[in-house]
């Protein structure tokens, strides 16, 4: 590998135009495009300064080592043709964004801790290595979890923040870069977290070296009571800046610390708002959100269902990905207005 060409400047000199000199040192290691679809965007590179404290040298150090990553295994072309099966059941796993926003216009996910059981995580891992892989990855080196834990991430910056960043919010002008999350941790005992801690380490870490800054802010709900001395340990996973977007409710509090950040039309009744969305339901869009995308649901005998797996948003059209059976899906709709783009 040839080697990276860093800024002549000192490494913590403050630049005037971080952007313009990030971009520099991208064309310099031959990445000359910047677009929203290879996550080289404005709004992605200012998450790579924003994790490094604008440091140019060093956010483009862990920029280098995502993009190769990410192009040496191909996550685009893995995100799709994966399999949508296999996609929803690695949602199933992990944090998942109930279709609304919180009142500042960031998704909101919850992840439900207790879900996640040893028994539960050997069950999805076993699962996962029967389960078909595109033709380009069929002899990949990397573990298939890891692959697929990229593909939820590839839905998030190619689907959920383009989507949510064309709606009313109060900051309109800035996309939709950042999330919130609910981590409910009621009904988990120090047995349960000690089991499944390599597997919420691992997710992590990879969230903290190739997405940073895409946390807004996490509220910890339901902790018991030896979650203080689990939590010591746990935040040592975490920055300082990620430690401090992290909230520690007691039962008491937390439904008006909720309700102040969340309104209660977009918040789980189970969290004391009125919305009825329950833990692997599909995304319960908001009426904003439904008129850009109406198409991902299709009508059933029992309804509307909102269609599975991988989903891309870009210029007012959603594509629908992956595979089923080995058959690729490949659905495009545009809003009218957009059909000429």
């Amino acid at each position: 590998m040839a080697p990276i060409m860093t800024p002549t400047s000192a490494p913590n000199a403050e630049s005037k135009d971080p952007i313009s000199e990030f971009k520099g040192l991208c064309r310099q290691n031959g990445f000359n495009t910047f677009t929203r679809a290879e996550n080289s965007d404005d709004t992605t590179i200012l998450r790579f300064l924003r994790a490094q404290r604008f440091n140019v040298a060093a956010s483009f150090d862990q920029y280098h080592h995502f993009q190769t990553w990410r192009q040496a295994h191909d996550i685009r072309g893995f995100y799709k043709d994966i399999d949508v099966t296999a996609y929803e059941e690695t949602r199933k796993m992990y944090p998942q964004w109930i279709g609304r926003r919180d009142k500042v216009g960031r998704p909101i996910y919850v992840f439900q801790v207790r879900r996640l059981s040893k028994k539960s995580l050997d069950v999805y891992l076993k699962y996962l290595e029967k389960a078909p892989l595109p033709d380009s990855h069929a002899h990949t080196q990397v573990p298939t979890y890891i692959l697929h834990l990229h593909a939820l991430y590839e839905n998030l910056l190619q689907f959920v923040f383009p989507l949510v960043s064309e709606l009313p919010r109060p900051n309109s002008k800035q996309p939709v870069s950042a999330s919130t999350h609910i981590v409910d941790i009621s009904g988990v005992s120090v047995f349960q977290f000690w089991n499944i801690r390599k597997y919420l380490q691992e997710a992590s870490r990879i969230a903290t070296a190739h997405y940073p800054e895409t946390l807004g802010r996490v509220f910890v709900v339901g902790a018991p009571a030896f979650f203080k001395s689990v939590w010591e340990a746990i935040s040592q996973w975490f920055d300082p800046e990620t430690r401090s977007k992290i909230f520690v409710l007691s039962p008491a509090e937390s439904k008006s610390f909720l309700l102040s950040h969340i309104a209660a039309d977009d918040l789980p009744k189970e969290y004391g708002g009125e919305l009825e969305w329950k833990w692997q339901d599909q995304p319960n869009l908001d009426s904003y959100i439904r008129e850009l995308v109406d198409e991902v649901y299709h009508k059933t005998d029992r309804g509307e269902v909102y269609s599975k797996g991988p989903l891309i948003f870009q210029n007012g059209c959603i594509e629908l990905y992956g595979s089923d059976n080995r058959l690729p899906r490949r659905n495009a709709f545009c809003r009218l207005e957009k059909s000429s783009i």
